[in-house]
């Protein structure tokens, strides 16, 4: 019996101190981790909604993969009071190895898409993960506040050339960037008079 006692005792110590000095390094990252989350996040929200100076998130109905969204404003010495100038949708559908984290930004004086980028992800390597390329997000840059769809080749004026071999990313990253379209088109209080583009 205690051949077995002896071995158990020992196990279940070492198993109780790893798990204190997990625990202890866990707490002692996640403040860092999500700061640099917030971080990464402010900057790419500078990126594709470049014409605001502040990000405030709001309090609002999050249908399909919407996750979050921010009203961007402007503002300057100039101006009395800040000018809402977009918003940057947050999504995160299911693509094809699991979530895509996205940002999708909408300038509410042009009513477009002012940029897409992905977050994160964990879609395959050489095929799906080119969604994190310039030549891929692009292609939803300066698109007009209307459905679009996938197409292989070709692309015309609503449509977004998918990744090679990589279709259900480029149509989960896509049916996102609808749904932020869908999201502003009924909840954006109408088109506002900003100041002119630069």
């Amino acid at each position: 019996m205690k051949f077995i006692i002896k071995p158990a005792s020992t196990l279940f110590i070492t198993a109780v101190i790893t798990v204190a000095v997990l625990s202890v390094v866990y707490n002692l990252t996640l403040e860092p981790i999500e700061n640099q989350k917030r971080r990464t996040q402010e900057t790419v929200m500078r990126e594709i909604l470049p014409r605001a100076t502040e990000y405030h998130e709001i309090e609002t109905e999050k249908t399909g993969s919407i996750t979050a969204v921010y009203e961007g404003y402007f503002s300057s010495d100039a101006l009395d009071d800040k000018v809402l100038v977009g918003y940057v949708i947050q999504l995160s559908p299911e693509g094809y190895s699991g979530k895509i984290d996205l940002v999708v930004g909408i300038n509410r004086g042009i009513g477009k898409i002012s940029g897409m980028r992905v977050l994160s992800h964990t879609e395959t390597p050489g095929l799906g993960a080119l969604a994190v390329k310039e030549n891929f997000y692009n292609r939803y840059e300066s698109m007009p506040l209307m459905p679009l769809t996938v197409v292989r080749n070709n692309p015309g004026e609503y449509e977004i050339q998918a990744i090679t071999s990589a279709t259900i990313t480029t149509r989960a990253i896509t049916n996102a960037v609808n749904e932020a379209i869908e999201w502003y088109l009924m909840n954006s209080p109408g088109t506002a008079e900003t100041e002119d583009e630069e």
